[in-house]
């Protein structure tokens, strides 16, 4: 299937390239999915005790109350990563276009999202880096892994 893929987190450098993509992809006439992987929640329990001085009865009924709190906050990182890849979409591309563009968003690493979506791609496009910690780096992370494993041609903007 031809389209354009292209990886977004909110930095400056990934609203450069789903502009980019997009312009590609109306000259190419193939659509473009917009990915937003965002980190699984990571959950501790608010729970300070430890199951194996408990009862059985009530270690049951405290790991379904810490299973739900789990899940709720699980719910809560999914909707704020769809929130914000919708404000992503919002802040770049006018609203009769916003219907044209496919977005996944997704709970793993974004460049092993990025990089398995690739097998159905004609392009994949990335910025050169995303809001990680070393502002000093010339290509992120996810870009390089991108790069060097992609199944189909990079483009990657600065």
């Amino acid at each position: 299937m031809a389209r354009i893929l292209v990886g977004v987190d909110g930095s400056e450098h990934s609203k450069r390239a789903l502009r980019w993509a997009i312009d590609e992809a109306q000259l190419r006439d193939v659509p473009v999915v917009m990915v937003h992987a965002y980190e699984p929640a990571r959950v501790r329990s608010p729970y300070t005790y430890s199951y194996s001085a408990m009862p059985g009865s009530l270690t049951d009924n405290l790991r379904e109350q810490e299973r739900e709190w789990r899940q709720e906050q699980e719910e809560q990182v999914r909707q704020h990563a769809e929130t914000a890849a919708a404000r992503i979409l919002e802040s770049v591309v006018d609203t009769p276009k916003r219907g044209q563009i496919e977005t996944i968003v997704v709970p793993r690493d974004p460049a092993d999202v990025l990089v398995e979506l690739s097998h159905n791609a004609d392009l994949l496009v990335v910025g050169s880096r995303g809001h990680g910690g070393f502002k000093g780096l010339l290509l992120g992370s996810v870009s390089q892994k991108c790069l060097h494993h992609a199944s189909c041609p990079v483009v990657i903007l600065r």
